[in-house]
């Protein structure tokens, strides 16, 4: 068997189950003997892609899985490897209560992404208009730091370890959407209904060797084995900054990658805020149950753990 699989953003800690089934040889272990394994850049590129057979998988956001379901595409999600959403707002101290924010300039990443989401919800958390706030594009979480830094804005929207790498530098950091939401399906596996019918093999292999990855990644005595698969990945990026970055999303990582109920809920209210989802939207129906159990049904039998 073929895999044709895609992340929609660098495959370093997150999104990066195939990579780690790949070189360890979980997938060929499986029954796929070769892996085209690939990233496309942003979330609405991988999931046209996705549609347009292209590729059979795209690992990324479940927001963008959800809203072209919603719209009608045979999108189908079959697994949730990331199972928590670490969001929120580092704070120049100088301003001491968050609510002198209001009138003051927030760094987002992308305008119309979803970080200027994350921002507004959190001003709106802490007590302040997010109309009342100026905002701009500040880059990355390190480049929107610096802004911070040099008094370009006051406040920034930071994810996962850029979060914990903010309380580190001495910013006041509010965990916002961290609390909001104890659970959220953040990040799946997701394919096309045709794949499920004319490959049904595919899946199954796919999920039974990234489920052996996925304990590899969340196992603290397999890190020094894995690390070099990543470390040259992402320019300027060092062992350091891969063992900080994985750390970090270890804590939101989902060793069974089986959904949860309350994790779709949340994901849901949060786009349906913003009208991204259409009220009374049910994800049920693009959740595949059957790859997931499969491919953990052929780990019981094989008499291993995931890790073998």
């Amino acid at each position: 068997m073929k895999l044709r699989w895609a992340s929609d953003a660098p495959p370093w800690t997150s999104r990066a189950e195939a990579i780690v089934a790949h070189e360890l040889g979980f997938f060929r272990e499986a029954g796929i003997d070769e892996a085209d394994i690939r990233v496309i850049p942003g979330e609405r590129n991988a999931v046209e892609a996705l549609l347009a057979g292209e590729v059979d998988v795209i690992s990324g956001m479940a927001r963008k899985a959800m809203i072209a379901h919603a719209q009608g595409h045979p999108v189908r999600m079959v697994a949730m490897p990331v199972r928590k959403l670490m969001a929120g707002l580092a704070v120049d101290p100088a301003i001491g209560d968050p609510k002198n924010l209001k009138g003051k300039t927030v760094a987002v990443g992308i305008f119309g992404a979803m970080v200027e989401r994350l921002a507004r919800m959190s001003l709106q958390i802490l007590g302040v208009d997010p109309n009342e706030v100026q905002y701009i594009d500040g880059g990355t979480g390190t480049l929107r730091m610096g802004l911070i830094r040099e008094g370009k804005c006051q406040a920034a929207i930071m994810m996962n370890i850029n979060l914990v790498a903010s309380r580190a530098a001495g910013f006041d950091v509010y965990d916002t959407l961290s609390e909001r939401y104890p659970t959220y399906a953040f990040h799946t596996l997701s394919t096309t209904q045709r794949v499920l019918d004319q490959q049904p093999e595919l899946m199954p292999a796919m999920l039974e060797g990234c489920l052996r990855a996925q304990q590899v990644l969340m196992d603290p005595a397999r890190t020094d084995e894995i690390a070099p698969f990543f470390t040259s990945q992402i320019p300027g990026g060092s062992r350091e900054d891969w063992l900080n970055a994985l750390a970090a999303d270890v804590q939101t990582f989902n060793p069974s990658l089986t959904f949860e109920k309350a994790a779709f809920a949340n994901a849901i209210d949060f786009e349906q805020e913003f009208g991204l989802l259409p009220p009374g939207y049910d994800a049920e129906p693009a959740l595949v149950r059957w790859p997931l159990e499969q491919a953990a049904a052929r780990l019981r039998a094989r008499g291993g753990g995931a890790t073998s």
